[in-house]
This record gives structure tokens, sequence and C-alpha cells, in this order.
């Protein structure tokens, strides 16, 4: 019994710094600051994914359903910020046109990024089938209706 409840603990610390992470670790909040190279309505988009999905990943509790919200948009703005950091890897470092290249130059440079980046994909995956999980529950415990 001990070891459910360690996973539980550990599902809790997983879904909170998911939440936490897109919340306060975003690179487009540092965008919206100073860096105005950038499309600022990109920025602001992503910012408000990334808000959304954190506020949806902490409401998960009460609503399991903007849980699973939360969790697709965590693993879209995930997919967003790959997308992004290979056309930056791309177009300032090494002023290609080619995606493929700048993805082999990610893969053989940036591992450490990209061991942080595949835990954020299965942490966003596991929190979302965690969410599916306690909506299918909420559904099949709930009362019959009269």
């Amino acid at each position: 019994m001990k070891y459910l409840k360690t996973e539980s603990i550990g599902g809790h610390i997983i879904r909170i710094s998911l939440a936490c992470l897109l919340l306060f670790g975003g690179f487009t909040k540092l965008k919206l600051i100073g860096a105005l190279e950038y499309n600022l309505f990109w920025a602001i988009l992503l910012a408000g994914i990334e808000t959304f999905a954190a506020f949806g990943l902490l409401i998960h509790y009460k609503r399991p359903l903007f849980g699973l919200a939360g969790g697709i948009l965590a693993i879209l703005s995930i997919f967003i910020r790959i997308v992004f950091s290979i056309g930056w890897v791309r177009d300032n470092v090494l002023q290609t046109d080619s995606f493929i290249v700048a993805l082999n130059s990610i893969f053989g440079i940036y591992n450490n990024g990209l061991f942080h980046i595949s835990l954020l994909f299965g942490a966003g995956i596991y929190r979302l089938g965690n969410s599916y999980k306690a909506y299918i529950k909420e559904r099949i415990t709930r009362p019959w209706p009269h």
C-alpha cells in the first residue's frame, strides 16, 4: 500500500512541476520582456497556451476534463518549443535553410536539452493519461440521471 502512496505523491509532484515550468519557466515570457526581434503576437499566443495548460493541469483536482485539456495544451506547447528551437538553431547558429541540418546539429550538440524536452513530453503524456483516467472514473461513478 505504501508504494501506491509513493506513486501518488510522485504524480502530484510531476503535475505541479510541469505546471510551474509552463507557467514560470517558459522562454516566451523572456521574449515578452526584452527580445523584440521576434513576432510579439506569436510570443503572446504561446505564453497564453502555456498559461492555460498550467491552469488546466492544476484544476485537474476539481475537474479532470480541464486536466485533460491542460495535458493536450502542455504537449502542444512543448512541441511548439521544439519547432521554435530547431528554427532558432537553423537561423542563428548554423545560418542554413535546412531543418534537417539543424535537427542533426541539435541531436549532436544539445543532448542535455533534448533530455529535458523528452522528460517534458513524458510528463505531459503521463499527466494526460492520468487526467483521462480520472475523467473516465468520474463518468463511471457518477449517479445515473433521473
